[in-house]
């Protein structure tokens, strides 16, 4: 059985019932080995609140109306639904082994999560927060997201080197894209249609053209390649390096690392800001989170949060 650790990489190498909108200015960050929520204000740079969870927090994704967040309980195989209007878990939802990351749909109504040691994705209607379908996908999931459109959901699957392609209407895989050495990170640009493949053990991106599901090209990066996001406007693409401690700034048109940003150690996940493009940067061994101006590409902050911070979302 898989048992995932982010920082055992090396190792492993009508919604009118839903919470009206948060007041968006938030990043959540799941502590993993904290077992907790750290909420930071993005004005501030400071850490506002902490939000008891599940054991051992893997994944986390903002409602597209900033009113909920999810959070993937690898440990309890649950997934804990936080009401971001008073840092208070409102529900917690039954799923499969080992949750490790979650996303949700565009329009709000589907939030998706892949079981690691399972090898399915389930399928939470967030209206009921009950789930509603369960989907087969490859070998040990680790990180999932979702077209802009919303009928496509992709996953990586680090056990056999492939990302699935999930159709969201017919709730079937519609195609098995080979990748590189142990997917581990995956991200979608915002037109959605280039999908960012993050290899940790080949220490590359890989690039998929979602029109024909092949991979177009191959971008390098730095040692422990781990997590990948892309910019609001699709340029840069921003890739958190485990091994070397930095965030690699890539184009991702021509392949060039335009920039190698220090962070902390083993920095596992990121996310950006779509207001401002900031960068937040979760480093599961030095316990903060690194905020990173894309004008300089500069930490202009760094943010001590819980034990273990493995996963980071934002607020749209």
């Amino acid at each position: 059985m898989f048992r995932l650790f982010r920082h055992a990489l090396p190792l492993l190498l009508a919604l009118g019932a839903l919470p009206a909108a948060a007041h968006n200015n938030n990043a959540y960050v799941g502590n993993q080995f904290g077992n907790s929520v750290s909420v930071i204000d993005m004005a501030s740079n400071t850490v506002t609140a902490t939000i008891p969870v599940g054991r051992s927090p893997l994944g986390i994704a903002v409602s597209p109306d900033g009113a909920e967040v999810y959070v993937a309980n690898a440990d309890d195989d649950t997934v804990s639904v936080i009401d971001t209007a008073t840092n208070a878990v409102a529900a917690t939802v039954t799923v499969e082994n080992t949750p490790a990351a979650v996303t949700i749909s565009p329009n709000g109504a589907e939030v998706y999560v892949v079981n690691a040691n399972a090898g399915t994705v389930s399928v939470i209607d967030r209206l009921s927060r009950a789930v509603v379908a369960t989907v087969p996908v490859g070998s040990v999931p680790i990180a999932i997201a979702v077209s802009p459109s919303g009928r496509r959901v992709y996953t990586a699957n680090a056990g056999d080197g492939t990302a699935s392609v999930i159709d969201t209407t017919t709730r079937a895989v519609t195609a098995i894209i080979p990748a590189g050495d142990t997917p581990y990170g995956i991200a979608v640009g915002p037109l959605g249609a280039r999908v960012y493949v993050a290899n940790v053990g080949s220490n590359d991106v890989s690039v998929i053209d979602a029109t024909t599901d092949t991979v177009k090209a191959t971008l390098g990066a730095g040692d422990g390649v781990a997590a990948v996001a892309v910019s609001p406007i699709g340029f840069p693409v921003y890739v958190a390096n485990f091994v070397d401690n930095t965030v690699s700034v890539v184009n991702p048109f021509n392949g060039t690392v335009m920039a190698s940003i220090p962070v902390g150690n083993s920095p596992a996940a990121l996310a950006v800001s779509r207001r401002s493009g900031r960068v937040y940067v979760a480093n599961g061994e030095s316990d903060t989170v690194s905020v990173i101006n894309p004008v300089t590409n500069t930490v202009i902050a760094t943010i001590p949060t819980g034990r273990l911070p493995a996963s980071v979302a934002i607020q749209p």
